[in-house]
């Protein structure tokens, strides 16, 4: 009888522990995940296509629709070898509810040599590859309380223009 008893108690001390832990606040933060990939065909003349930004295009962010991303060119376009270190301000702006968040981009540009055309930046034929880190905070809406860092990866070879943006933010 004694033994049944204290089976008993520890059994109900286990439950009434796991109870009180299962109401327990979480202390992890939420996580949110950024990814989209972007392909498309640009025609002449792009000049003025970018209201805000130096470069802007629309992304489709898996989980959370259609986005418009711009980035304005920073002060710094420095020669690192045959490719350039660039900073900058980058910003998403969801289209179903205008909730953005921006920050600073810091990254290498780099051209690539056209058999065909050497040098004239804004024609067709001029690839080029960039890789950049982007530090977001100070989101609004669906963004509000969230920080991290996006990678973003951006290709153009003649009138196609790939984009890439990839991160974790967290609140």
């Amino acid at each position: 009888m004694r033994h049944l008893v204290h089976t008993r108690l520890v059994v109900a001390a286990a439950g009434l522990a796991i109870a009180l832990l299962a109401q327990a606040p979480a202390t992890a933060g939420t996580s949110l995940t950024i990814s989209g990939n972007s392909s498309t065909v640009g025609q002449k003349p792009l000049l003025g296509r970018c209201t805000i930004a130096g470069a802007c295009g629309t992304i489709v962010l898996d989980g959370l629709g259609v986005a418009d991303w711009g980035y304005v060119f920073g002060p710094t376009f420095d020669p690192v070898g045959r490719c350039y270190a660039e900073d900058g301000t980058f910003t998403i702006t969801l289209r179903s509810d205008g909730s953005t968040i921006s920050g600073p981009l810091t990254g290498t540009y780099c051209p690539m040599s056209s058999s065909k055309n050497q040098g004239a930046d804004n024609s067709y034929g001029n690839p080029y590859d960039e890789h950049a880190t982007v530090a977001l905070s100070g989101g609004s809406g669906q963004f509000a309380g969230f920080a991290g860092e996006l990678t973003y990866q951006a290709s153009s070879a003649g009138a196609r223009t790939r984009v890439s943006l990839q991160g974790t933010l967290t609140d």
